[in-house]
């Protein structure tokens, strides 16, 4: 009984360690195929912003730009107004002619973009639509020394394109404002305009110059 007893446990131990090295085996072999541990959930990877697209800057300035110094804006009351025929401004159903503002003061001055121009009734006050705008692009900050001269295109279309729609009527002239001013140069020059203000006859390019 006492050889027995005391063999039990050798023969335990013997298989206890062999199992013990199998599965040390094993661990060892799966450790080298294991994969990276995958991200842990919720976190992010950043990804760089994309660039700016391009052409995307800001609109455009349009307001007028400093002057020189020393130079005020030029004002209906250092200004003179004419409308001038240009050669070949003809066109289909409409005439392109020069608008002249003129310094007249014994400064200089400066102006900048579009003057604001409209038709006078005979009785002298404003009828119809008041010009439109194009050529916006173009502006430029006009400096005019006594004597000279800004000028803009100025296109009339004729009354007679828009028939009965137009509700023509004899008008005495233009009504010019220049830039930023609220006082205002009458040109005398009979015509006709319509007097629905729903149809625009007359449009106006920026002033350029000096001349």
């Amino acid at each position: 009984m006492r050889t027995m007893a005391a063999r039990t446990p050798l023969f335990l131990s013997a298989g206890l360690l062999g199992a013990a090295l199998v599965l040390a085996g094993c661990g060892g072999s799966n450790n080298t195929d294991e994969p990276p541990s995958p991200t842990p959930s919720g976190s992010t990877t950043a990804s760089p912003a994309p660039s700016a697209a391009p052409g995307t800057s800001a609109a455009p300035q349009t307001s007028a730009p400093a002057p020189e110094a020393g130079v005020v804006p030029c004002t209906a009351a250092m200004l003179s107004a004419a409308v001038e025929d240009t050669p070949g401004g003809g066109a289909a159903g409409s005439v392109y002619r020069d608008l002249v503002l003129s310094n007249t003061s014994s400064e200089p001055c400066s102006t900048f973009g579009f003057p604001g121009v409209s038709y006078l009734s005979v009785a002298a006050t404003q009828v119809g639509a008041p010009a439109t705008r194009a050529g916006g692009a173009d502006a430029v900050s006009v400096t005019l020394q006594p004597g000279q001269s800004a000028v803009a295109s100025l296109r009339e279309t004729r009354p007679e394109n828009y028939g009965e729609e137009c509700s023509k009527v004899p008008v005495s002239g233009l009504r010019v404002f220049p830039p930023e001013d609220t006082a205002f140069l009458d040109i005398a020059r009979a015509g006709y305009g319509c007097s629905n203000d729903e149809i625009e006859l007359l449009e106006v390019g920026p002033l350029t110059g000096p001349r």
